[in-house]
Parts: C-alpha cells; structure tokens; sequence
C-alpha cells in the first residue's frame, strides 16, 4: 500500500487492520532483472539480444518518448560474455555468484552487497585502462580552452568505458571539481540540482514511459570519479616532466668537482637536501641546504602527530574496486610491517634508561591520556572496518603523510609509520622535534626497547602539544612542555587540530562511502589543502612575526622590567627550579599516594553523607505537626554514627605511618606534617578534577572544530550538566585546601625550612590560568636558604617571561630561515618550470606548465616578508630565467631598454676646486648612465632595515642598541655630601606671601640663557606654600632652573657645568620619540657642553618622585629614591642608558660633539640604601635638594626629613622675589 493511500483506509474496530510501513522508494537493483547462463552454450543467444537491445535507443525517434536513460553501471549480471577476458585482474570474491543458477527467466533476491563483484572488477579494468588513452586528448582540448573563450569546442567526458549512453562536459566537471574542494564530496546534491534543471527546461528522463526518479547520480558520479583519475595522470605527466627539469637545474647549479667543497656550513651543520616530495609539501620546512642543527636550537624542523577517530568506516558501505594510489595515506602492509616490528622489539627485555623525569609521572601521564592506552576501544571493530586516521603535519599545518588506522586503539606504530616515512626523504644529518599529546610517553618507550633506529633515534626529541600540556604531571611538563623549552620557539603543535577542523565536513560522507572511495576523497581533500596552505606560507610567517614574536617579547620584556632580577639569576633559578622539581624525593611512594587518595575519597562520601542528613533534618523540620519523635532519635543516631565516621577516617591516615615514609621530616612537628600531606595530596586530587573540568570546557568552546563533532542540544546539556554536578565537589576541595594552607600557616615555624603552599582561588577560571596549579606542594626540608623561585612570586614571574623572550628569538631566527627556504624553493622550482616550458618533447603540457610558472611567479609577493624582501624574490625569478635561458641554449644576455634623460634647467653650486674640471658650460654634456643592480647588491641591501643608510647613522645605532648599565645596589665611594642642611631664613629675609586675589605671574631669565624666559604660575606658589603638596611637572623643572639661576648668580662654578634636563625626556624616551623631536626638547640646555646631567624621573603609578644623575666622564648613573626602593630601578636604568646614548648621537649628528661615545658597561649605584623619607608627599622636594647639592658640586645632600620643610619655604622665597610679569 502507498503511504499516501493509508489515510483512506476504512476505519475498524477492535485492536484495526494490521500495517506495515512501506519501503523508501529508491530505484534498487534488486528490482532489476538478473539473468543467469544454464549453459555456456547459450552465451551467443543472449549475446545477440543485448546487442539488439542496446543498438534499440539509436533508433529510437525522439518525438516518440522513448528511453532516455540507461544505467550503465548496472547490475550484477551486466556484460557476462567477457567474465572469462578479465579472470586475470579480478581477485577472489566470496559469493560473487549464487550457489544455484536458475532459469533466464527467474528472478533472484539477494541481499545487499558491499564488496565488488565481477562485473565490477571488469568495468574498473576498462576505465584504468581507457583513462591513459585520454591524456593526450585531454591535453590538446586544455590547450585549446584554458585562458580562452570557448566557441565550437565542446569537451565531453563518457559516463561509461564503453557505449557510454550519457556524456558530462568537462567544464561542469572542473567545476564540480572546485566546489569539492572547497566543500566536499556532493554527487547526490548535483545530480539532483540537474535533474530539476532539466525537468523545468522540460527534458524528463523516463524508462519505458515510468518516470526515474534518480537518472544522473550513477553516470554522473562516474564521470566525476574517472574525470579525476584523469586529473592524476595529468598531473603525473606534469610532475615528471618537472622532476626532470629539476633534476638539470640542481646538476648545473652543482659545485664543479674540483671546486672545495666545505664538511660544515654552519654551526656544524652539513650541506644536505630533502627529497622534492617534501620541499614540494612544505618548502619552508624543508628546502634547507644545511642540516644537523641541535636540538638546544630547536633541530632542523618540528612536525606533530595526532590521531582522529571520527573519521571512520562503516564495515557496512563495502568497498570497491581499486581504482587509487593515495599520495599521502602509507601503504597499509608499510604500517603492518612496523606494528609487527614494535611487538618483536617489546618481548626482549626492556634496557635500561635513564628517564628525564620520575617514572611515578610518565606513568600519571600515561594513565590519565586514553591515547597512551593502546587497548582502549574507541570504535567498535565489528561496526568500523576503518577507526580513523592518523597525521603527520609540519609545524604550520600542512599535512606531509597520513595512515589509516584499523585498530580499536590509537597504537604507537602509526605514529612510528610516520616518522619512519619522513626520515627516508630526509639527509641522515636531519634532526627534528615531533609534537604528540602523549610525547612524553612515546620517548620513553621508544628508547626502552629501542623501537627505532639508533641513527633515527639520535636525531629527534619528543615534546607535548601546547593545547595537552596541563594534563600532563608538572615535571612532565618541565621536560616536554614546549612552552617551557625556548629551542622550539613558539611552535604548539595545534596545527593538526586545525587540519582536523578543515576536514570536519568529511566525517559524514566518508562514512558511508566505499572503503576505498573514502580513502580517495581523503587523499584529494589533503591534496587541496596542503596547496592552497603552502601558497599562504608568506602570511603564516608575516602573522607570526607581529601577533607572535613581536606582541610576546613585548609582553615579557615589561614584566622583565618590573620584576627587578637580573637575566643570569632568572637563568640560575630556573635551573634549580627544574632540578629540584624533577627530583625523585618530589614524589610521594606510589603506594602511599594511594592509600591516602582511597582516605581523601572516604573523607569526602562521610562529608556528602552529613549533607544529606542536613537535608533530612531541615525537610523533616517542614512537616506539619513536626517530626515525630523516633523520627528525631534516628536522625541523632545517624548524626553520631557520622562523628564516628570521622573519627574512623582520621585514626585511618594516622595508621598510615606517613613518617616512616619521609624521614627527612623528623623533627618536625606531627600536626604540620599530617597537615602538610594531606595538603599535598589534596592538591593532586583538586588538580585531576580541575584538568577533567578543563577539558569539558575544551569540548564545548571547540565542538565546531574538526577534532569534536559540533554538539546536539542532548550533548550539550550533558556536557553541562556533568559541569555542574562536579563543580561544588571540586569547590569543597579548593576550600579544605585553603583551610589546610591557613593551619599551615599557624602551625609553621622557621627554622624547619618548610616552604608553605599557597592557597588557589574559588573562581575556576582564574584557577586554570594559575600556573602553580601544576606544581605539588613542597614536602621535603631544605637545610640550604629557601630558594628565590620558591619564596619569591617577582622571580617566578620573571622566570616565564624569559622563558617566553627566549622562545620568541628561537622563532624569530627560524622564521628568517623559512623565510629564507621559500626564496630558494621558489628560484629552483621556477628554474624547473621555465626549462621545462622550453623543452619541445613536451609541447602537450607547454600550456599547463605556462600556467603553473604563472601561479608560481604570483608567490613572488605573497611570499615576500619583513624578513626576505621583494628584493631577494626578484632577484630568484630572474635567475631562474637565466637559468633556464642557458640550459636550454638561448642568450641569457640581459637586455636594456635605454631612457632619455629629462633634464630641468636648475642652478648649480660647484665647489672651487672642482671648478677646473667641470664648468658650468660642460655640465650638461655629462653622460647619463643607468646602472642595474647586481644581484649580490640587492641580497645584501636586505640587511638594511631603511634601504641604504649613511655610515654615521649605522654607528649610532649601533652605539645605542651596544649601551649597557648594571645595577649595583651599593653607595659608591668617595662620595661627598652638602654639608647644608638648614635652609632656613631670618625673618627680614623672608618675604610676604601676597593674597589670593593679589597675586601676579612671575618671571625668570634663566642662566644658562635661553630663547624664552620661564613664567610662574599661581599653582606653583600654592604647592610650595603648602607644607603637604605634592609638586607636579612644571613646579619641579621651574624650582630646578630657579635653584641653577640662584647658584650661577652667586658665581658657584660647579653649576655651570650641569645640565638640567626636564621630566618629559625620560618619558620620550620610553615612547621611541623621533630624534628631531627629541632635538628640539632638549638643545636648549647645550648638554653637550657638559659632564654631568641631572634627570629627574616621574613614577605615575606610586605618584613618586627619584633622580638620576648621569656622570659622563666616570660613565655612572647616581640613582636617588628618597624610598630606597631598589626594584624599579632595573628597567629605568636601560631607558636613561637608552636616551643617554641617543643624545649624544643626536648632538654629533647635529654637529655638536659631546664628551662620550662609550655607553658599554656603565654601572648605576644608589646615594642611599635606607629609607629618609617617612611621609607621602616630600618626594619632589627631596629631589630638589638632592639637585641643589649636585649643582653646588656635591653628589648628594646630608638633609633629614626635618629639613624639608625649611627647602620648600626658601624656594617659595625665591619665586616672590621675581619680577612680576
């Protein structure tokens, strides 16, 4: 019954009529007629009428309606006559035939087939075998059509090998091809879209007069799976044809034999070259000429591994035919061979190793990643045929091989496969970083059993991916971090993950299509997309270099700045940071870890259990009438049993004997070492849950990405709900912890040199940004003084920004090498293209080749970066020309297109002595000449930043970048001291401060004199007068040239040779102002003229005053803070030695040579070691007198904080006796 007839069914009573739902309509082939030979006798009868019956619709007049369509792939009884051609080529197919033959007329129901039977060996035998034939074809209709209009020439593609019935043009193909690669494989979507395109134009396609539903999905996804296999045998012609030119080119660009050929070319390193399949996937990575870089600078290239289970196969959709070679899947027998391989090697005994980290690490490690566990089922194996893939990626994503995992687990030999397949194209001096979420554990297995070879295994080194690392042990991460191992620069290893977000739209086809089908769409998605990444290399190497190098040292060098610890001391206590938390005594015995854990877990179901009995009491309270009274009793009952409880759970730990285990704690007390353990494990406990909370996060904020299917509502709210439920378990943790640091706290003494956790915050997300979330809490004694790393937060925040500045050079030389790579891939590939352009055997392939040198030559400017420039490309492309020019005997001469020069009338200045020369009536007989740049010029300009720059601005630079200051946090010697201190005056001196309302401007004609005099304005006077006013910009630069005009009035020699500069020029500065700017701020004080300048410094964010005075001669900075504070003075010392430097160099430039050229290991000491200043607004005042002394020839004042007062009033004094203005 049709489903649209179940509505008028007559209505019945009782329990009704019994309905079955009908079947999908869907043209199947079992509803086809199957014909099966009696005898091998009648073969010439039915032979007969199948030729009858396929000659019929040439016959056929259109206007009659007849059969338009024919399933040329049809069923299994299509063309038996030839069975016994192809018995050759077709393997051994299991109930290919029935047991029984029955009649011609009989029809056979059998069930669904999922593996290829004859017919379909035979049919993909005639298209492997046709598809050669039409290369050539092809190739003259690409020459034809490709950049030109198309007019008469119609390329058509047969929907069949052979008697196609139906034709696909080649421009719908091509295009389909497009959409594929930018989608995915959509068959099903155009031949539909086709068959409503041709219904609506009125072309229907019937079959003896019944309408088809589907006509085109069959012709047309054969035509797009044979159209493609053509697309490969194309571009394998193509890609010979070029590994021959290739192969010319690098003979003739080879070092003759009796040229001297260096061993090294650089930092030990040896000439070398990767096979042209790799260079061709990644040239950035690998078309280096050196090779055998160590691994302290990172090895020569970083890759990353990763398996993906959701790209599967269903053991249902079958297979088919072989019909593909993939170009990045690893033959399955390579893959088996190295499993087989990896099982021999573990039945030997396992040798011994020594293990960068503790063995209790790798082993949390290992336990806590499912990856690691090789048995964990991830695919049912009865329902997958095929688990998932595994990739090999290079460090910007582009994928280099691929495997085909068909085993339940993610096993290590498809990641040993991989690395085993890339080290055969590379030179055996290659050494290289592999990323693997598990590569802690991978290094250590394959160097247990010995799993690779040694050749292989002494030139690589395993780390974690950035994104994985927190759920690694903390002194895993130590080791295998690779944020914490600046060598490997800002490399994640995330680029796979990317790569799985681009193939994501795959998942769903793939699944349920032919075992082989999906390994092909696979395959020829990878070869899209390493494409179209390799042209973006330019623009990974660009982003990089800002958003990453530029943005991160930034970041690192203000906390550098501010955390006060000299670079070799951030250096020492990393390293004893790292020794000491890789230590073995930093692990708890594994065996106590777990009894502790089981009496954590038990204290926390006794702890729920109470909660529940809260619960019970406060609803039984609601009751009306109250609860009844055994009720109460059995509550009070369940109340004590769970005192008991908790007194059990206590009494439990203590049994442990936890002394016994860490006898260094002897001598401690008992309550601060049961505290202190219960703490650490607790901690453990906080971080598992905390990681497990993290990556449920992971899988909602990356569910649209490739790795994770985007989540259903269900899922999500799953997800969500798993959140919540483990959240308040995991705050109660957190509290109990923090309540365990408090007791710590009281309980600690000293002298036991213990040092004390830190509590973690509540909110979670701030707790996964902490750091020390990764570290245990510190059980053991130190005899020695506690480490700065331990004790000080400055230094361990110093600590990651060098780290973080290491790594970002480490990038920022290997991104000049890459970019460096793509320049001379580009050269050699060019100078292949161009050959073989000019190369007549090959005149079929000129027109691809034409176009593939023109996609070639637009990466000239995409791949052109602040590290290579246009320069170096322009210059590869035209050697490459020259290149090509000469092996393929043409002139390679240059040729010039000459330009008459413009001459414009203009005035001349011609110096005396060159006026016997040239006269001024000969000048324009000069010959104009056009020189062309050499191309060792241009590589050479690449060094300059701003082009062609004069010799002194180069030193200068140089003297600015070379200036260096230390701190030493000692007064110096011989240092003198203003014996004033009492700037007090007789009350006929003082003078009377006038009203408000009367109050007038004041002027001051300062000495040295200056183009402007200086005005005085009210507020001056107003911070001055009041005892507690802090002074600002203008009151300390005028009260500074005022003190300087009083002294040089009083003919004080000493203040002649000072130069007062103002309080914005440290801050222009700081801020990389131009150097004319600067200029115009600071020649007014001819500080070049003297040997010792005074520059007073504004703290904005402590609102705090402190001076610098620069001593030329000496080449030391006095440092003056009335605080004493030593810390912020590490970065102000380098932006004063910076701005030193850059006025001198400045004032040559200008033509006024100053006193010192020499900025290299200058020392800054401070005039005082403690504190004089015990308010919070005398800073500025205190400035000023360490400045009047300084002026007077001192280096410092002998004032007290008593004296200040009596300053402020004596500057006040001065400012009312000038003139009004």
């Amino acid at each position: 019954m049709a489903s649209r007839d179940r509505k008028r069914q007559a209505i019945t009573g009782g329990h009704g009529n019994h309905y079955v739902s009908p079947k999908k309509a869907r043209t199947s082939s079992s509803k086809s007629e199957k014909f099966y030979l009696e005898s091998f006798g009648a073969a010439e009868n039915l032979r007969q009428q199948l030729r009858a019956r396929l000659k019929a619709p040439r016959e056929t007049d259109l206007s009659t309606g007849g059969d338009e369509w024919v399933d040329e792939t049809g069923p299994d009884g299509e063309l038996p006559t030839e069975v016994e051609e192809c018995q050759s080529i077709v393997p051994d197919v299991e109930d290919s035939t029935p047991a029984s033959q029955p009649s011609i007329d009989q029809t056979l129901k059998t069930k669904r087939r999922i593996l290829p039977n004859t017919a379909a060996f035979l049919q993909y035998h005639k298209w492997k075998t046709l598809v050669p034939t039409l290369v050539d074809e092809y190739l003259r209709y690409t020459n034809a059509t490709i950049g030109k209009p198309i007019s008469g020439l119609h390329g058509l593609f047969p929907a069949a090998p052979d008697q196609p019935r139906v034709a696909v043009a080649l421009e719908l193909l091509g295009l389909y091809r497009a959409l594929f690669e930018r989608s995915c494989d959509a068959v099903n979507a155009l031949a539909a879209s086709l068959h409503s395109h041709y219904t609506r134009r009125g072309f229907h396609a019937v079959s003896k007069g019944e309408y088809i539903e589907d006509p085109w999905r069959r012709s047309l996804g054969a035509a797009i799976q044979w159209h493609d296999t053509l697309q490969v045998e194309v571009q394998n012609k193509v890609d010979g044809v070029l590994e021959q030119a290739a192969a010319c080119v690098k003979a003739a660009r080879a070092p003759t034999p009796g040229s001297d050929i260096p061993e090294s070319a650089e930092n030990g390193t040896k000439p070398g070259e990767a096979s042209r399949l790799l260079q061709s996937r990644c040239p950035a990575c690998f078309a280096g000429r050196t090779w055998g870089r160590t691994f302290n600078e990172g090895g020569d290239f970083h890759m990353s591994i990763d398996g993906n289970h959701h790209h599967r196969h269903q053991t249902t959709s079958g297979d088919g035919p072989h019909f593909y070679d993939p170009r990045y899947f690893l033959p399955k027998e390579e893959v088996d061979l190295v499993g087989d391989a990896i099982d021999e090697a573990r039945k030997r005994p396992a040798r011994k190793y020594k293990l960068k980290v503790p063995e209790e690490a790798i082993n949390e490690c290992q336990d806590s990643h499912t990856a690691a566990n090789e048995n964990k089922q991830k695919a049912d194996t009865g329902r997958f045929d095929d688990t998932g893939v595994a990739a090999l990626v290079c460090r910007h994503g582009i994928p280099i091989f691929f495997a085909n995992m068909d085993t339940p687990g993610e096993q290590q030999k498809y990641a040993i496969a991989l690395i085993l397949r890339v080290f055969r194209e590379l030179p055996p001096e290659a050494t290289g970083a592999f990323l693997y979420d598990i590569g802690c554990v991978m290094d250590v297995s394959i160097n247990k059993y010995d799993i690779l070879p040694q050749d292989i295994m002494e030139h690589i080194m395993f780390a974690t991916t950035a994104m994985h690392a927190y759920a690694h042990q903390w002194s895993c991460q130590l080791m295998y971090n690779p944020r914490l191992n600046p060598a490997l620069g800002l490399t994640d290893g995330e680029g796979v993950e990317r790569l799985w977000s681009r193939l994501r739209r795959l998942i769903g086809v793939t699944r349920t299509a032919g075992r082989r089908r999906r390994l092909w769409i696979l395959d020829r998605q990878l070869t899209f997309v390493g494409g179209d990444m390799r042209g973006n290399l330019g623009d990974w190497i660009t982003r990089k270099l800002k958003s990453g190098v530029t943005a991160m040292s930034k970041d690192s060098q203000k906390v550098l700045d501010t955390c006060g610890v000299t670079d070799a001391d951030l250096r020492q206590q990393w390293e004893l940071q790292v020794e000491a938390q890789i230590s073995l005594r930093a692990h708890a015995p594994k065996r106590l870890r777990k009894e502790v854990d089981s009496v954590l877990a038990l204290q926390e179901d006794v702890a729920a259990v109470e909660k529940v009995i809260d619960d019970a009491r406060s609803a039984l309270s609601q009751v009306e009438g109250g609860a009844a009274r055994r009720t109460k009793k059995s509550l009070q009952e369940l109340r004590t049993h769970q005192q008991q409880l908790l007194a059990g759970v206590e009494k439990l730990y203590a049994s442990l004997n936890v002394h016994e285990q860490f006898p260094e704690l002897k001598g401690v007390d008992a309550e601060f070492v049961r505290t202190l353990l219960l703490a650490r494990d607790l901690k453990i406990n906080i971080r598992k849950r905390a990681v497990g909370s993290f990556l449920e996060w992971e899988r909602l904020d990356q569910a649209v990405g490739g790795k994770h299917q985007a989540l259903g509502t269900k899922s999500h709210q799953r997800t969500r709900a798993a959140i919540t439920r483990r959240k308040p378990a995991l705050l109660r943790a957190i509290h109990t912890f923090n309540k365990y640091c408090a007791q710590l706290a009281d309980l600690h003494d000293p002298s036991w040199a213990i040092p004390l956790p830190q509590p973690m915050p509540i909110n979670l997300a701030a707790l996964r940004d902490r750091s020390d979330l990764m570290e245990d809490v510190w059980i053991s004694r130190r005899e020695e003084a506690m480490p700065r790393w331990l004790s000080e937060s400055s230094v361990r925040d110093g600590i990651r920004a060098m780290l973080k500045k290491d790594g970002c050079l480490s990038e920022r030389r290997r991104l000049g090498r890459e970019a460096d790579n793509l320049c001379k891939w580009l050269g050699n590939e060019l100078a292949a293209v161009e050959l073989a352009v000019r190369m007549s055997d090959h005149s079929l392939l000129h027109v691809l080749l034409s176009e593939h040198r023109r996609q070639l030559l637009f990466l000239e400017r995409r791949w052109s970066t602040p590290l290579v420039s246009d320069h170096r490309f322009h210059i590869a492309v035209e050697e490459a020309t020259k290149t090509a020019q000469i092996l393929a005997g043409e002139d390679p001469t240059r040729e010039f297109h000459w330009m008459e020069p413009i001459l414009v009338d203009t005035v001349a200045t011609i110096d005396d002595d060159d006026s016997d020369d040239i006269k001024p009536s000969q000048a324009s007989q000069v010959p104009f000449v056009n020189y062309t740049p050499e191309s060792d010029l241009l590589i050479a300009e690449d060094d300059l930043e701003f082009g062609e720059t004069g010799g002194d601005d180069v030193l200068d630079d140089s003297l600015v970048e070379n200036a260096t200051v230390e701190v030493l946090w000692t007064i110096p010697e011989n240092i003198q001291l203003n014996p004033l201190r009492n700037y007090g005056l007789r009350n006929d001196e003082l003078v009377t401060v006038p009203a408000s309302r009367d109050f007038r401007l004041r002027k001051l004609e300062p000495l040295p004199r200056r183009r402007f005099p200086v005005t005085f304005e009210k507020d001056t006077f107003t911070q001055f007068l009041s005892p507690t006013a802090l002074l600002n910009d203008n009151s300390l630069n005028g009260a500074a040239l005022l003190l300087q005009t009083h002294l040089l009035h009083r003919n004080v020699d000493a203040a002649n040779r000072v130069a007062i500069l103002s309080t914005h020029d440290l801050v222009r500065a700081r801020y990389a102002v131009s150097d004319e700017d600067l200029w115009r701020n600071t020649k007014r004080t001819e500080y070049w003229t003297r040997d010792v300048w005074i520059l007073p410094i504004h703290r904005p964010e402590a609102h705090h005053w402190v001076l610098c005075v620069v001593y030329l001669q000496e080449k030391q900075l006095h440092l003056f803070d009335s605080f004493a504070d030593q810390r912020p003075w590490h970065a102000e010392s380098k932006i004063v030695m910076n701005l030193v430097a850059r006025l001198s160099c400045i004032a040559r430039k200008n033509g006024q040579p100053c006193s010192q050229y020499n900025f290299e290991a200058w020392t800054a000491r401070p005039l005082l070691t403690r504190a004089v200043q015990f308010n919070g607004h005398d800073c500025g005042v205190w400035v000023l007198a360490v400045m009047d002394s300084v002026l007077q020839g001192y280096h410092g004042t002998s004032c007290r904080e008593a004296d200040i007062p009596g300053l402020r009033r004596f500057i006040l004094n001065q400012l009312l006796l000038l003139p009004e203005q």
